[in-house]
């Protein structure tokens, strides 16, 4: 399991200047959200994508969380005993375009791998192909997905002053989506920091918090949100999707999908994958029945099960 690695931080200056909102229109067919969780893609190469997750989302627009920076030229992961130093290839952001992903997380523990100077160029990098990048040195992402207006945070869950920046934050859109990466070792139960941060967002107004960083999932749930008789849709953990590094096992992962509105979101589905390890394509898994035991025994929500997949 990748050791914590501490993110570097910004001055407030840099922070501005690259944290402005930019509304990106996205592919969707209909105002539909699809999440997947960990994802770093390495050297890139003839890699297996998500090509079969896409076929079964309808026209949903992607979101991921991009584990380690974008780098010039070939990316690469390195392991020093317990030390992870990731970094994607410089077609990362493309590549990933081109797997219906329109948006990346990247605040975690290893956007500044390459140096202090990676998460500026992740950023760059991720606008330049059409990625809109979020948390972080690029701060609130916006787009508009079907019509409807999404803004995107991200952050880690120990975070210092995480109350004040959501509060900050969370204050427009028609859907607010929060994006939390967790540091530490597997565990298919919330941590303490984690439960804190959940709580924390939906308090500020979120309408959908998704989990990632412990690459393994974890349970979902329906909670009162701040909207007047509305709910927040949550992810306790996503798993991992597409990982090319020995430092992660997990293959049991999940995609949610989210119907929007401009009033909140609508009906959110698990669909259990089995992740894509070394260059293998992510795809439905073979038996979605496991993952969807397990997310019962978990607690949360409660799944209607229809065609390998959980509603909630």
């Amino acid at each position: 399991m990748m050791a914590a690695l501490a993110l570097l931080g910004c001055g407030r200056e840099e922070a501005a200047t690259l944290a402005a909102p930019v509304a990106v229109a996205t592919p969707a067919v209909e105002p539909a959200l699809w999440f997947g969780g960990d994802v770093f893609v390495g050297a890139l190469g003839d890699r297996g994508g998500v090509e079969d997750i896409v076929a079964i989302v309808g026209g949903a627009a992607g979101i991921v969380n991009l584990e380690g920076a974008v780098v010039a030229g070939a990316g690469e992961a390195r392991i020093d005993g317990t030390t992870v130093w990731l970094a994607n290839a410089e077609g990362t952001p493309a590549w990933l375009r081109g797997q219906g992903v329109v948006a990346a997380s990247v605040a975690n523990n290893h956007a500044s791998d390459p140096g202090p100077d990676a998460p500026a160029g992740t950023v760059a990098r991720l606008r330049a192909a059409g990625v809109a990048p979020f948390g972080g040195v690029a701060g609130v992402a916006r787009l508009d997905v079907g019509g409807v207006d999404v803004r995107l945070v991200s952050h880690e869950v120990e975070e210092p002053g995480l109350a004040e920046a959501l509060a900050a934050e969370l204050v427009e859109g028609d859907i607010r989506v929060v994006s939390l990466h967790v540091n530490g070792g597997p565990s298919y139960l919330p941590t303490p920091a984690l439960t804190r941060a959940v709580d924390l967002a939906v308090a500020s107004g979120a309408d959908i918090v998704v989990a990632h960083g412990t690459h393994v999932v974890g349970p979902v749930e329906r909670r009162v949100s701040t909207r007047p008789g509305g709910e927040a849709v949550i992810a306790w953990g996503l798993g991992n999707l597409l990982f090319d590094c020995a430092c992660t096992i997990y293959d049991e992962g999940m995609v949610v999908r989210v119907a929007l509105g401009r009033d909140g979101p609508g009906v959110a589905e698990v669909l259990p994958v089995r992740a894509g390890l070394g260059t293998d394509r992510a795809r439905i898994a073979p038996d979605p029945a496991g993952i969807l035991d397990l997310l019962d025994a978990l607690g949360g929500a409660h799944l209607t099960r229809s065609g390998g997949r959980g509603r909630f």
